[in-house]
């Protein structure tokens, strides 16, 4: 077995192959409950070797999605080119510095005793997840994020086993640096909130497209380059937009911009430049390849608007991209990597799920609902069990659906997801305001089976991760309010043979209404991971507006 760790930086995780199959993965947020979490992910390398019923010493290699001592040359070389500050204003909580980073590396060779412990650059880690998961035999490979190792982005061609490096972007030469201070910009917080950037865009026009323009160039390799004319230090030394930039974007002082029109304005303008920036980058690359494929990784690839913008203009036949595409997914990648290390060309296995979590047995559910003295009913067939479901949805109420493994990543692909009908009257709005207290421009995913997915919507495979968006078919009247941009939607296709029990449950619910689609968002409480173990299912069920929380066989009613 290898294991692989992300970058210690931020949003850790832990993932465990097994001959080049994923077995387990998972954050250490979903464990340790805390919103941001940096260096070693004790808890999730624990859960992973539990899962597998393994020891450390029974790893035969231990790979890690970041090379701290040639990062920190590279910073000390933007220490002496007067640009490190950019990097130091990245997370502003973080712990700081080289020595941190090089001493948790010093721990955590001191626990894995003696089995070895491969540093990779945090951008190959990220491709790896792209590459090694698809089922492309040969592939462009385009990773992009604020900041890795003192990268931002990387170019290379994969070929059966082999990933060759075309190019890297140098920080602070980073779209996802930008994108931050853009998030920043609008009131929102950097490195976390910048999915609402890319939601609040869908809202505005791009009035302000030509001013971020001027922010990149191109070099002679075709890669974008950050224009350091344009941003100034401020007060404590962090770099933010020059004063003529906000001259030029007509931003009032004392306005909050997230809740203004003109903040709209501003975040569909940066999501367009976005997206062209990075189609243009893709097309240059792939007519120097003259590949027909593309993998996509790193945490600009969050962005699903940019992940469909490419599936319909950038000229591929296909695209897989990671759909843990964050830092978390570089601890898949530095597996794949530690194994190929050791073992030479692997056999590739294609990405099927993400349900690589801790699960829990029926007895562990019964005695923490015992525990905290829950009145239960026992469900003792899916029959049942998906027909008491489909009841409760078909009245309107709002039901958490804790099933089998946690998903890797923070979408809920079915196994911790608050499910509701999306013909039920004011369900959006009842989930924002009783749930997920969300701005009422984030939208809503609907899952539905993927036999009956284009009787309503037009989507690609990434979809099965909710990792892109589709198109609204014609006619679908009761579901137009979750569309939006000429009827673009966030859709989830849900396969028999990867959740059997929530197929099930959307086809059923066909029967009985318009459609067997549902309206689906995580499983957590406002501002905390999503729901990992049955003693949080149950306090983030009676600490919020769900009416019923279905939990392996158990079926949990509020009186």
């Amino acid at each position: 077995m290898f294991l692989g760790i992300s970058d210690i930086a931020h949003d850790t995780a832990a993932a465990l192959l097994e001959d080049a199959r994923p077995v387990a993965a998972i954050e250490e947020n979903k464990l340790s409950r805390a919103s941001k979490t940096a260096g070693i992910p004790h808890m999730a390398i624990e859960s992973c070797l539990r899962q597998q019923c393994a020891q450390t010493s029974d790893l035969t290699l231990v790979g890690l999605g970041s090379h701290p001592k040639k990062a920190w040359l590279r910073e000390e070389d933007g220490r002496l080119n007067g640009f490190v500050s950019y990097a130091e204003s990245r997370y502003p909580n973080a712990p700081d510095g080289i020595l941190w980073k090089l001493d948790q590396v010093r721990v955590m060779r001191s626990s894995l005793g003696p089995v070895r412990l491969l540093h990779f650059e945090h951008h190959l880690a990220h491709a790896a997840s792209a590459f090694y998961p698809s089922d492309f035999d040969r592939a462009l490979v385009l990773t992009l994020d604020q900041c890795g190792d003192m990268w931002s982005g990387l170019l290379a061609l994969g070929e059966g086993t082999v990933l060759k490096i075309l190019r890297r972007m140098r920080f602070p030469n980073s779209l996802g640096w930008f994108y931050s201070r853009v998030t920043e910009l609008l009131g929102f917080r950097p490195g976390r909130d910048e999915h609402k950037v890319q939601w609040l865009s869908k809202e505005g026009t791009p009035d302000f497209l030509a001013v971020f323009r001027k922010l990149f160039s191109k070099d002679s390799a075709g890669l974008p380059r950050l224009e350091l004319r344009h941003f100034v230090s401020d007060q404590t030394g962090r770099f933010t937009f020059s004063p003529e930039l906000y001259r030029e974007l007509q931003i009032p002082r004392s306005t909050l911009l997230k809740e203004n029109p003109l903040g709209a304005c501003i975040a569909r303008s940066a999501q367009e430049f976005l997206e062209e920036t990075v189609i243009e980058l893709a097309e240059t690359y792939r007519e120097k390849t003259r590949v027909e494929y593309l993998c996509l990784a790193g945490g600009v690839f969050l962005n699903v608007l940019l992940v469909r913008a490419l599936e319909s203009r950038a000229g591929f036949s296909r695209i897989f991209v990671q759909p843990v595409s964050g830092n978390a997914g570089s601890a898949l990648g530095a597996a794949y990597l530690a194994q190929e290390s050791l073992k030479g060309p692997i056999v590739r296995v294609p990405l099927s799920h993400l349900y690589l979590g801790p699960e829990f047995e029926d007895n562990e559910l019964k005695a923490v609902l015992d525990n905290c003295k829950i009145i239960y009913r026992y469900l003792g067939s899916d029959k049942q069990l998906v027909e008491e479901t489909v009841n409760l949805l078909r009245r309107d109420k709002i039901v958490a659906w804790c099933q089998g493994k946690v998903e890797f990543g923070h979408r809920a692909l079915g196994n911790r997801s608050i499910l509701a009908s999306p013909f039920s009257p004011y369900v959006a709005e009842n989930l924002n305001r009783y749930l997920k207290r969300r701005e009422q421009f984030h939208p809503f995913a609907l899952s539905v089976p993927t036999e009956r997915a284009s009787d309503f919507f037009d989507c690609s495979p990434n979809c099965r991760f909710m990792a892109s968006v589709g198109t609204l078919k014609e006619p679908a009247p009761e579901l137009e309010r979750f569309a939006f941009n000429n009827r673009t939607v966030r859709v989830h296709l849900v396969e028999k043979h990867v959740n059997p029990r929530f197929w099930s449950l959307l086809g059923r619910f066909g029967e009985v209404a318009s459609g067997p689609v549902l309206v689906n968002t995580s499983f957590n409480l406002f501002g905390e991971p999503m729901v990992c173990d049955p003693r949080e299912a149950i306090r983030s069920f009676y600490c919020s507006g769900i009416d019923s929380l279905v939990m392996g066989n158990f079926l949990v009613t509020k009186q």
